[in-house]
């Protein structure tokens, strides 16, 4: 391992422009090319690793000992590396091909050796994840998901620079690198952690007098909330202009999923666009709104967990005509919904804002008295 890379692997000896020899890579019968295949054999891959690692320190890259460099990198650095490994293969086969021996048949050693490296990679995430080994423990407790997202990013890349390098041999290697990208989408959930909530500011001491002089006109604004509000809810529906939701990770992958459906069929890549077909539609019927759209949804679960205890004794009355009733004005008129004030109490009869009217409190210890 070199001191530029540190404790790890330099990950740096593939960045960059790479020299270009007239003969890249190394010769059929060096010595050093059996004696890696042999470690890798052994299952020794660090140590094979390392080999590669100090050929690369003398400018020669040779495709078929590459993928071996960054499995080593993997296995020292876990999915947090994965970013790298992507982004490292996305220069070399776009920005550096012409440096990548063997020249001769280099795009079957291509498809060769990372087939290899993708169903490695699965393997060993499926075998950590299985065990709940410790390095499995630390990848969830230090990778992070916008970590997870950059990797997943980058293997996008890479597969838009495979499809049109291989062609009809592209097959393998791309359908490895969904495999691994499966395995990250499910990680990146696991570690996805919603951002805090800003602390809401605290609110101002208000003196005694001016609440009594102000009290009319703050109860009417807190009554009439809903209709200086509506527009910028309700109205979202007449013009689509104004409706602004942040989604997930979860909308950015569908999004991918959708435009790599395009590519491969434009590419008439009909296998794995039926494959992704099959995928997408799986979400779709599957779909879960607070999945998408988890800030949507956040201040409602948050109202409805803080504010349970009254919510609840309404669970009963689930069955009664006034509620199927309310269900379908809610269907046809929010507006009417929101400001309706039924005549027996039903609808508007719980404490708003702690104001109620004397005359509807015998009426209230009735209907508590009923429940």
């Amino acid at each position: 391992m070199s001191e530029a890379g540190g404790e790890y692997m330099n990950i740096e000896l593939l960045q960059g422009t790479l020299s270009v020899s007239p003969n890249p890579g190394l010769d059929t019968f060096d010595e050093r090319l059996s004696d890696i295949a042999t470690l890798v054999q052994e299952g020794k891959y660090e140590e094979a690793a390392a080999q590669v690692e100090a050929i690369l320190t003398e400018k020669i890259y040779d495709i078929r000992i590459i993928g071996y460099f960054l499995y080593g990198h993997f296995l020292e650095k876990g999915v947090g590396a994965m970013a790298d490994i992507y982004q490292g293969l996305t220069d070399l086969l776009r920005e550096n091909l012409e440096a990548l021996g063997p020249t001769k048949n280099r795009e079957k050693h291509i498809q060769t050796i990372l087939s290899w490296l993708m169903k490695q990679l699965l393997k060993k995430m499926q075998y950590e994840e299985g065990k709940k080994s410790d390095s499995y423990e630390a990848w969830t407790a230090e990778v992070s998901s916008d970590q997870v997202q950059e990797a997943l990013d980058a293997g996008d890349e890479l597969h838009r620079i495979l499809g049109p390098l291989l062609e009809d041999s592209a097959g393998p290697v791309l359908d490895g690198l969904m495999k691994v990208n499966d395995w990250l989408t499910t990680f990146q959930r696991l570690v996805y952690r919603e951002p805090e909530p800003e602390a809401e500011p605290e609110p101002e001491e208000v003196e005694a007098e001016e609440w009594e002089d102000d009290e009319a006109d703050e109860i009417e604004e807190e009554v009439e909330g809903w209709e200086s509000k509506k527009d910028s809810v309700i109205s979202a529906t007449e013009d689509e202009d104004l409706v602004s939701v942040e989604g997930s990770y979860h909308l950015k992958l569908l999004d991918r999923k959708l435009e790599a459906f395009d590519y491969l069929i434009s590419e008439k890549k009909y296998p794995s666009a039926a494959l992704l077909a099959d995928d997408i539609k799986d979400i779709i019927a599957n779909f879960d709104p607070t999945l998408y759209f988890p800030k949507l949804f956040a201040r409602f679960f948050l109202q409805l967990a803080a504010n349970i205890d009254e919510l609840i004794v309404f669970e009963e009355h689930k069955n009664t005509t006034e509620w199927q009733v309310m269900q379908e004005l809610l269907k046809v008129d929010i507006d009417s919904f929101v400001n309706f004030k039924s005549e027996r109490g039903g609808h508007e009869n719980v404490e708003e804002e702690g104001i109620y009217n004397e005359e509807d409190e015998d009426e209230d210890d009735e209907l508590l008295t009923d429940q």
